[in-house]
């Protein structure tokens, strides 16, 4: 029963990370449950993400034209740091990601919320905020977390991408998938070293998130008034990862 929740977690997944962000909050429990610990099931999630990761960047290429010239300083610069953030994970304390997320999470739905048109940008690059000092140092430290635990990471850069480098909703998620798909190979590499993956699993998550991964950036790509329903995916998924994460929290008032 528990493949059954995994191909569909995983499609979910897949479709929400690819027009939001924190699917992996869905998958990693999901791959605990299947009796996977905490450090595995964050080194397996890395196996669908590379997939799901080539898929949707393919498919926004297919049915849009997006262009990566302009943003591969940034690109890089997140790049580097998701290099060093995945030599912390290996050694990382499982108590200390779930606390760290939990609260992230709480500042980033206030984030999303004050000022929603702020994320309803109609060109692709507003301005040149993407290559300046500040927007780089973000991407950095952006970078490292996601090589840290990966969960959540598509909605910080999300904030960032849009919030300061003036990208459109639309472009931000092409250039979210692409940071990640250049980052998450080599990552990849680095929890297979530490015998971190369990091949089996991954490779059923895999097939779901990529098409989940197809259909939202075929959505994201064709579908109408395409930022609006973002902006309104990305308030819902991140409401429900606090729900979720605090959920003892909440079982102990009742």
């Amino acid at each position: 029963m528990i493949y059954v929740f995994l191909v569909i977690g995983s499609i979910l997944t897949g479709f929400i990370n690819t027009l939001a962000g924190s699917g992996s909050l869905i998958m990693l429990p999901l791959l605990m449950s299947a009796g996977l610990p905490a450090n595995i099931a964050n080194g397996t999630n890395r196996v669908a993400t590379v997939v799901q990761s080539i898929i949707g960047v393919g498919t926004f290429m297919r049915n849009k034209k997006m262009d990566v010239r302009d943003s591969r300083l940034p690109i890089g610069i997140c790049v580097i740091g998701a290099f060093i953030g995945a030599g912390i994970a290996t050694q990382a304390d499982p108590k200390f990601l779930k606390q760290f997320i939990r609260y992230l999470m709480i500042v980033m739905f206030f984030v999303i919320l004050i000022k929603p048109k702020r994320w309803f940008k109609e060109n692709d690059i507003t301005s040149d905020k993407h290559k300046q000092p500040l927007t780089l140092t973000l991407l950095f430290f952006a970078g490292i977390y996601a090589g840290f635990i990966q969960a959540g990471i598509g909605i910080i850069l999300l904030a960032i991408l849009v919030l300061r480098a003036d990208f459109s909703l639309p472009y931000a998620n092409f250039i979210k998938l692409v940071v990640v798909l250049v980052y998450a190979i080599p990552v990849l590499l680095i929890f297979v070293s530490q015998n971190q993956v369990d091949w089996k699993l991954g490779g059923i998550t895999a097939v779901g998130q990529g098409i989940g991964a197809y259909l939202g950036a075929r959505f994201a790509s064709r579908g109408k008034n395409v930022q609006v329903w973002i902006y309104r995916l990305l308030l819902l998924v991140v409401f429900s990862a606090i729900i979720y994460l605090f959920r003892d929290e909440w079982l102990k008032l009742f």
